[in-house]
């Protein structure tokens, strides 16, 4: 999980109050739905979030689409439903960039905004600037809160034992279904790599993956928090 930065001078900012004013002067209501330059908005918050999806990482390439790298506009306060949050549908600050692959999925499979649907997350950890302190990984490819316990099901059973905030870390992994089975697998797949190479690296040279992977570019490697989360630990053997 990672901050995703929401500058003042986004085009995608300035695209949504451009909308909402021609929305106003019309009489009409500033609703998403009347909101026609979708596929603009998701190219611009694509490249923002350099091409990997708000919640689980994954690449994302092209707007909408069933199929891999695909993605949509996720509203992180509900865009309808019971937690409807509508005066925030054309807010900038509520909208990122979420991958499509498992929609169309038997719900138990699928993951990200497709599974989250109408449900609110507690906390908006993707506006904290420390964001990635909130969460870890372990190697059966699960992604969990920082707390002591390092299995999933184990923190599941004794939630009563978190923090506040880890509750909330908790809930918003369950609430996004961050640990399907294909996920866990994508991510045990990715950490076979980096675990093949980064036992042969010196400190040296894990240092400056983890510098390599924090310089600001125009995309960033999959999972990319995962793997500067196994870099650093790697690095303080």
């Amino acid at each position: 999980m990672r901050y995703i930065p929401k500058p003042n001078y986004s085009s995608a900012r300035i695209l949504l109050e451009n909308a909402r004013q021609q929305m106003e002067s019309a009489g009409m209501s500033e609703l998403y739905e009347h909101f026609h330059e979708k596929e603009q908005l998701n190219s611009i918050l694509r490249e923002e979030q350099k091409f990997i999806c708000c919640y689980c990482q994954r690449r994302i390439d092209h707007y909408q689409g069933d199929t891999d790298k695909g993605s949509h506009n996720e509203h992180f306060e509900p865009e309808g439903g019971e937690h409807a949050r509508v005066d925030l549908q054309l807010s900038y600050e509520n909208l990122y960039a979420c991958c499509n692959t498992s929609r169309g999925y038997e719900k138990r499979l699928q993951y990200c905004g497709v599974y989250k649907g109408d449900k609110k997350i507690n906390r908006n950890f993707l506006n904290d600037q420390n964001c990635s302190d909130y969460f870890k990984y372990n190697t059966n490819g699960e992604i969990l809160p920082a707390c002591s316990m390092n299995d999933y099901k184990e923190i599941c059973e004794h939630r009563n034992q978190l923090t506040d905030i880890q509750k909330d870390a908790l809930q918003m992994i369950e609430t996004l279904n961050l640990n399907v089975e294909s996920l866990k697998n994508f991510r045990k797949g990715v950490q076979a790599d980096l675990f093949k190479f980064a036992v042969k690296m010196s400190k040296q040279q894990l240092e400056h993956q983890i510098l390599v992977l924090n310089t600001e570019r125009k995309e960033f490697v999959q999972l990319v928090d995962m793997l500067l989360y196994f870099l650093k630990r790697f690095a303080k053997r």
